[in-house]
């Protein structure tokens, strides 16, 4: 019995730290492609690959896909997202889910993060002699915020779904399968509209990822000495 005990401690050790070096080696593999990523679009020139994807997007526009992509677009907005980010904090609140609440409420430092760094960056957004302009839109071009926020807000909305002990399976996979949709359907509505190149969306998604790794894993361990 005591071997046992022993071996099932080992493994859980070995478990754990396993997970740790997991984390640091993803969280490291992320920063640098941002970094590199970063270096990359830095001199401000359309890249051939960011003409390619936004053309093939704006190949056949309509005006029926124009409203449905300023729609996707739309609930990345500043004022929208905040309103989404309040709306769902409250709710948990209300239902006594306070370290949840808190979890979404954080998604509101996305914002601030975006702006940085697209401040330190610099590039300009697509312009008319290169792609369809559908929407106006300000401030710099990388990362994409839109893009960062959602990867952030539907992101932490995963993690709640999978770590949930009172959700079945087949809610958390309904959960993130919507999840991953916006996610995806928001970075195309930012280039179909022109509002982003590919590369943009691609940086705010990897931010985006990053700002979930680092705020789950604070959610998942305040969570885990509740349970303890």
């Amino acid at each position: 019995i005591c071997l046992k005990n022993e071996f099932i401690s080992d493994f859980s050790t070995y478990l754990k730290d396993k997970r740790k070096t997991l984390f640091l080696c993803f969280s490291i593999f992320f920063i640098v492609v941002f970094l590199l990523l970063s270096f990359y679009v830095v001199d401000s020139s359309p890249k051939s690959w960011d003409l390619l994807v936004s053309q093939e997007l704006q190949e056949e526009p309509s005006a029926i896909l124009d409203v449905l992509m300023k729609g996707f677009s739309w609930l990345g907005t500043v004022y929208v997202a905040a309103v989404m980010v309040v709306v769902f904090s409250l709710i948990f609140l209300i239902f006594k889910y306070t370290k949840e609440a808190l979890f979404i409420l954080s998604c509101l430092l996305s914002g601030g993060v975006s702006y940085v760094l697209k401040m330190l960056i610099d590039r300009p957004r697509p312009t008319t002699d290169f792609v369809r302009i559908v929407e106006e839109t300000h401030y710099q071009s990388f990362p994409s915020g839109h893009v960062l926020f959602y990867t952030a807000f539907f992101g932490t909305l995963m993690v709640i779904a999978i770590s949930s002990s009172i959700l079945k399976l087949s809610w958390k996979l309904i959960i993130s399968s919507i999840c991953v949709a916006m996610i995806v359907l928001g970075a195309v509505s930012r280039i179909y509209l022109g509002a982003h190149w590919f590369t943009d969306v691609i940086g705010g998604f990897i931010v985006g990822v990053l700002f979930v790794m680092l705020t789950g894993s604070i959610y998942l361990r305040s969570k885990k000495k509740q349970i303890q």
